[in-house]
């Protein structure tokens, strides 16, 4: 697996976030007005004109020569990111990562320009756009860093094929791969690095592969019919630090916290391992004989009505598996939130649960997995393996995660049933 300080554009990060968000924000918007005024420059050096036309016709510039380029220029009374000059006139940009956009501070930026300059504002939330339309000045313009990498994409997919520009291409296809690492594009798939990184873990490459998981997740979440509406909260679980912990990384979509609602725990997840990513209905907490708790409201539905259960699992189109696992704490006797592991302990096909009999003896499994310390826990699994076409398509890839987690929700509806 590549690290991704191997990026020309990519960078070691500074004060963490945890401690100076203002820092942390602050450097990371700086850096990528960087890399894009580098990356911009360096087509201008070698006269490549396909980038810089588009991306002069994506923020409504005539084509025309550029003469230089300049970083975080000092104004008099503001300090925009960085500036594009022409013969004529410039352009100015103001940039933002994480960090919120600030009315206040483009007018400040606006005062320092001239009626011919431009101030091209770009960030990751669209409805900004709205925001400046409210001071209504002809000098702005606006575009996203997820319009910046597409047209950085379509620009590399073009010329690729073409030996005579393979150095042009390579330093595209680093800022594109640059701004996939910072998520700072809309989800873009799965590629080999996401799978490999549990074959070799690399530290700096964790962030990387949960900020993908919760773009993925948000994007769902957002999508998701308003049937579903109450799984609208994005929970993102931590990645092991070593090749010790869970050989997985994964997102959960769920219901908001309510006292009372003993099933919160009980939701969606995306999980993405070295081999396959899966998209499961989650049963958890609880033991089978507590009917204050999911698995026990579960094990009593299964063995008073085994038929009920199978008429759900009928709803079921995917090529669904039932897996029992033995939730077991990491150290300790105790299983405490963010000290549990998850050990499968039996697996099979939702097609072949057909009798009373396969119910029942779901029920038996269910008992053997439950002994202290541990406790059992379920996943209705849909698998995609490494390497399918479709985790590089990332909008079959959400339909698909979509339609799952729809077909899926029968089976924690049953569980809720009075």
């Amino acid at each position: 697996m590549r690290d991704p300080h191997q990026n020309i554009f990519y960078y070691y990060r500074g004060p963490s976030k945890k401690v100076k968000d203002f820092l942390h924000d602050r450097q990371v918007e700086d850096n990528t007005t960087k890399a894009l005024i580098n990356l911009l420059e360096f087509a201008k050096r070698v006269d490549f004109t396909p980038l810089l036309n588009k991306f002069l016709k994506l923020i409504d510039v005539p084509q025309k020569q550029i003469t230089s380029f300049r970083l975080q220029k000092h104004e008099e009374r503001s300090r925009p990111d960085g500036v594009i000059n022409f013969a004529d006139n410039k352009v100015f940009i103001e940039s933002k990562v994480a960090a919120p956009l600030d009315l206040g501070q483009i007018s400040r930026h606006l005062k320092s320009l001239t009626s011919h300059d431009i101030l091209l504002v770009v960030t990751n939330n669209k409805s900004h756009q709205g925001e400046l339309k409210k001071l209504h000045d002809a000098r702005l313009r606006y575009t996203s860093w997820h319009d910046i990498h597409r047209i950085c994409l379509s620009v590399r997919n073009e010329i690729k094929a073409d030996k005579r520009l393979k150095a042009v291409s390579a330093v595209i296809e680093d800022f594109v791969n640059y701004l996939e690492v910072i998520v700072m594009t809309e989800f873009s798939g799965f590629k080999d690095e996401d799978f490999d990184f549990w074959i070799s873990p690399n530290p700096t490459y964790a962030p990387i592969l949960k900020n993908k998981l919760k773009a993925l997740a948000n994007s769902i979440r957002n999508e998701l019919p308003k049937k579903l509406g109450k799984y609208s909260y994005v929970k993102l679980g931590n990645i092991a630090k070593s090749d010790q912990g869970e050989q997985y990384a994964w997102v959960a979509i769920k219901k908001p916290k309510k006292i009372g609602d003993m099933f919160n725990q009980c939701n969606f997840t995306i999980e993405i391992s070295k081999s396959s990513l899966e998209v499961n209905a989650v049963i958890r907490n609880g033991r089978t004989d507590d009917l204050h708790n999911p698995l026990g409201v579960f094990h009593e539905k299964l063995s008073s009505n085994p038929d009920s259960f199978i008429r759900t699992l009928r709803k079921i189109k995917r090529n669904g598996r039932l897996i029992i696992s033995r939730r077991l704490p990491k150290t300790g006797k105790r299983i405490m939130p963010g000290n549990e592991k998850w050990i499968s302990y039996f697996e099979i096909k939702i097609d072949d649960i057909v009798s009373k009999e396969d119910v029942l003896y779901i029920c038996d499994i269910l008992r053997k997995a439950d002994p202290k310390p541990g406790a059992p826990g379920i996943h209705i699994c849909h698998v995609i393996d490494r390497g399918s076409d479709i985790l590089m398509k990332p909008d079959k890839l959400k339909e698909e995660i979509i339609s799952t987690i729809i077909n899926f929700k029968p089976v924690l509806d049953y569980l809720e049933e009075k």
